[in-house]
């Protein structure tokens, strides 16, 4: 079985280390909790890619939280989105009149949040803002508002901070580039 020490050695390099993503996610909650002070935040996560960015994040969020995760997936395995979105909306949940932010770990192709965000707002919510971690500099199938962005990064694929290849790789502290 791999340490994390060991699975860094899968890494052609890492493009952001434990201590620059901690930094950037309390500097987002900071914003955070002053653009909705005094309300509460219904948050929509997306699973399983955001979890660590989301647990941090909203830890360091002092005001009432509600969340609801949600299963979507452009990519199903590869390293390329396949450009089908698959959803697994929540029964039950009502978003309307709700002050909704969207989270999610990168903000790739646009599909994937776009869907979603486009699903929130026939919602009805009373606001809806989005969060990425990571926004990958390269063309959008599909725009996507982003109101909050932790890090620009290249067209790359990575790992780590939740994010996985195959499954692998989410346990990293860091995010970084898989070897070839």
């Amino acid at each position: 079985m791999s340490s994390p020490t060991g699975v860094l050695g899968d890494l052609h390099r890492v493009l952001l280390s434990t201590e620059e993503i901690h930094a950037r996610v309390s500097a987002m909650a900071g914003q955070i909790e002053k653009d909705y002070a005094g309300r509460l935040i219904t948050v929509v996560a997306l699973m399983d890619g955001a979890l660590f960015f989301v647990a941090d994040l909203l830890r360091q969020i002092d005001l009432p939280i509600r969340l609801v995760t949600l299963g979507a997936s452009s990519y199903h395995g590869g390293t390329h989105s396949s450009g089908e979105v698959r959803l697994n909306w929540p029964s039950g949940v009502s978003f309307q009149e709700q002050h909704v932010l969207l989270l999610d770990d990168i903000l790739d192709t646009g599909l994937t949040l776009a869907a979603l965000h486009e699903r929130l707002r026939q919602e009805a919510p009373a606001s809806l803002r989005t969060g990425v971690l990571l926004r990958k500099n390269r063309p959008r199938a599909q725009e996507c508002p982003v109101d909050y962005c932790g890090f620009e990064i290249g067209d790359e694929f990575v790992v780590g901070y939740g994010m996985d290849y195959q499954g692998r790789f989410r346990n990293l502290p860091c995010i970084g580039i898989l070897r070839p």
